[in-house]
């Protein structure tokens, strides 16, 4: 209801409900009829021409805006701000009006953008098809078709991927219009990066179809556990049955594709351990040894004394242990032998023996020692409260927690490697299960290929045998599961790369004395003052890189040849690139590869014709990837290989998607050949490359020349200060 109230009113209507019907009438608000132009220029003008009127009088100010002229010339204008903004509003909504064109691209500014995708330019109104299209100008030189959805342009190459390693700028030129005709103000640009092409040297085994975020596949529980969390385990040799102890003492199988429990021992029983042909299962009950032969279904019982709390078994028979000492069968198989003795003071226990019965773990206190059964000598592993975490299936090495960490140490103590803390075993297979409340991973001894299996609790895995079955805990209950197999390890050329990316990456991070510990003593003078540079400078950055070939050029030692492109940058623009030649090498005392020669090509600046960004060797062929579309007809003899002698080699030249490949060769191991690309090729715009450009190759090893043959890598080198000997004269990253 409307708050003013007018007496006069209630004087004419006496009637209680026609004051109602007013009162009704008078709060309700009409709407506003629209402002035709004529109206508001009129009504623009007479207020104007009030406003000037009222302003021409000698009253003072005050005077004037109290007075109730004054207060009609506030309310005009405020009436005249009102139909301003009106005007402009309507302005800016108006087809061909003031309202801006928006132009965005969710790649504008990316790196490692991918191959296989459009280039989508999204536009904020409506856009003329033809015009926008004919507008888009894409450098390098790529031929490419174009679709639109509602707003949003999608460019795509017609060879179907983009280039790898190639910044690319796609400008939306002023001569776009909307629907409604408006132009484009000013070009706009997007620029971006590309990733490198998918490396051909590894190729991952298939996997298992995932479960939600699980690489296991047959996870299935077997047998609840009687309370317990966890329980001793042992397989038979041919991974189909589990033999484990339950909550209540009771030796138990069950086979692991499911089925009833079957009761072996009812109570008491402890240490089950099966034979190492798996042809019979000892196991402690009531402090006697017994032995279950699978064939015979017998059991034969013996009581050795002292009495043991841990069985075992050697490559001649059994062994067990307890705190007087580890004894084994005497020769013949009649009576027993005291194997070593164990320290006299403290409280001592004998926790695990090695698969083949050679070696022990104990503690004593809170310290752990590994014993060498055959000379009695003891190795402490780690520091106090060290825990003992598992064997390898050959008895060479051992796990043990320390901390945070999980240890993996040989015989003498001496730590192999160090891996994320879990609930360990070691596998057949050489894979490592690593398990705990939370999720499940896979890794190698060396700690490479560390890969997670599954989220959710996986307590006390065991590997089965045939490295592909395991048990593990959950719930009082005992599952099973596979898991898949390790990724192929490393060949030494992508340990080499490791090395290489590596050495760059420090140097893109402005890090030089980081850079310098992936450097030999040879690698050192290439960079020494005078010669290369491991920083830029100048107006030039260097910010990124990617390596252009890469080959095995020889073993003992494994060496590698890197050429790596070198890209500087002005502004967010490349402007021009180089290349190292890096020579990497493995060191015969460390086994990890570093840099032992570099050399650097002249500069070349971007933008002026068709470049290589990648080359792929085999024996009988050669594949050379281009930035830009190229005119086919100008492939050959644009792009040839020429022999140590300076002869040029017959090939055959075919040309599809980027990708020039000259087949029909037979490259020598170890043979020096030049690729050359000469002026003579064209893009698809018919720009000619500047300059030819040259690059040495050699001929490439067998497939199996550099494997890894078990090398466990070392720690990185610490940096050290680089030598200073004079060095080849070479371009510096920037300047």
């Amino acid at each position: 209801m409307n708050a003013y109230h007018d007496p006069d009113l209630d004087d004419v209507l006496q009637d209680d409900e026609l004051r109602r019907l007013a009162s009704v009438l008078e709060s309700a608000r009409m709407p506003e009829p629209p402002l035709d132009d004529a109206f508001r220029t009129s009504l623009r003008r007479q207020l104007m021409q009030q406003a000037w009127t009222m302003s021409s009088g000698g009253s003072s100010f005050w005077r004037r805006f109290l007075a109730p002229p004054g207060l009609a010339w506030a309310g005009a204008a405020a009436g005249l701000v009102l139909i301003a903004s009106v005007v402009v509003f309507s302005e800016l909504q108006a087809p061909g009006g003031f309202q801006q064109i928006v132009v965005q691209s969710q790649i504008d500014g990316n790196s490692g953008v991918a191959l296989a995708q459009p280039i989508l330019v999204s536009f904020n109104q409506p856009m003329n098809h033809q015009t926008t299209q004919d507008a888009v100008q894409i450098t390098p030189a790529t031929t490419v078709t174009f679709s639109w959805r509602e707003n949003t342009l999608a460019v795509q190459p017609t060879s179907g991927n983009l280039a790898p390693n190639t910044q690319y700028q796609v400008t939306i030129g002023p001569t776009a219009t909307t629907a409604a005709g408006q132009p484009l103000t000013a070009p706009h640009t997007i620029t971006f990066v590309t990733q490198p092409p998918p490396s051909p040297t590894l190729v991952a085994p298939p996997r298992p179809t995932p479960t939600s975020t699980s690489l296991l596949t047959g996870e299935r529980s077997l047998v609840a556990l009687g309370g317990e969390q966890t329980a001793p385990v042992q397989w038979s040799a041919d991974s189909s049955t589990v033999y484990y102890v339950d909550g209540a003492g009771a030796l138990k199988s069950v086979p692991v594709k499911g089925g009833s429990a079957s009761v072996i021992a009812p109570d008491g029983v402890t240490s089950p351990a099966i034979s190492p042909d798996g042809s019979r299962l000892a196991y402690i009950r009531n402090g006697k040894i017994e032995v279950l032969t699978f064939a015979a279904g017998t059991t034969a019982e013996s009581a050795p004394s002292p009495a043991p709390t841990i069985v075992g078994w050697s490559k001649t028979g059994l062994v067990w242990g307890g705190p007087a000492g580890i004894f084994g069968q005497a020769a013949g198989g009649h009576g027993s032998v005291q194997l070593a003795t164990l320290p006299g003071t403290g409280v001592v226990a004998v926790l695990s023996f090695s698969p083949d019965g050679s070696h022990a773990v104990y503690r004593q206190d809170q310290s752990l020692f590994v014993l060498d059964l055959g000379t009695g000598k003891s190795v402490q592993l780690g520091q106090p409260g060290a825990a003992f975490g598992g064997w390898a299936p050959d008895g060479s090495s051992l796990l043990y927690v320390s901390g945070s960490s999980l240890l993996v140490a040989d015989l003498q103590g001496a730590t192999q490697a160090t891996l994320t803390a879990g609930e360990p075993s070691w596998s057949s297979q050489g894979a490592i299960l690593l398990g705990t409340d939370t999720d499940l991973y896979q890794v190698r001894p060396d700690g490479t290929g560390s890969t997670k299996l599954s989220n959710g609790t996986y307590l006390a895995p065991v590997w089965a045998p045939d490295g592909a079955s395991f048990v593990f805990f959950r719930g009082s209950a005992m599952f099973a599961a596979t898991a898949p197999g390790l990724p192929p390890e490393p060949t030494a050329l992508d340990q080499a790369e490791t090395t290489v990316s590596s050495f760059m990456q420090a140097r893109l991070a402005g890090q030089p004395d980081q850079a310098g510990a992936y450097l030999d003593a040879s690698g050192k003078q290439a960079y020494a003052a005078g010669g290369l540079s491991l920083q830029g400078g100048g107006d030039s950055r260097f910010t990124r890189y990617y390596v252009l070939t890469q080959e095995m050029t020889a073993t003992s030692p494994d060496t590698a040849r890197f050429v790596v492109r070198l890209v500087l940058t002005r502004g967010k623009i490349d402007v021009s690139d180089f290349e190292e030649t890096l020579t990497v090498v493995r060191d015969a005392s460390t086994k990890q590869f570093l840099i032992d020669q570099a050399t650097a090509s002249p500069r070349r600046d971007l933008g002026k014709g068709a470049e290589v960004v990648g080359v792929q060797l085999a024996t009988n062929s050669i594949t050379v990837t281009f930035d830009s579309d190229l005119d086919p007809k100008t492939v050959s003899p644009g792009v040839e290989l020429i022999d140590a002698k300076g002869n040029t080699l017959e090939t055959t030249a075919a040309y599809a998607s980027h990708t020039v490949t000259l087949s029909g060769l037979d490259l020598k191991p170890g043979a020096q050949y030049r690729l050359v690309v000469l002026t003579t090729l064209r893009d698809v715009r018919g720009q000619g490359v500047a300059a030819e450009y040259d690059l040495d190759i050699l001929g490439p090893l067998s497939q199996n020349a550099g494997n890894r043959d078990n090398v466990t890598p070392s720690p990185i080198p610490s940096p050290s200060p680089s030598a200073s000997p004079s060095a080849p004269a070479s371009p510096p990253p920037a300047g």
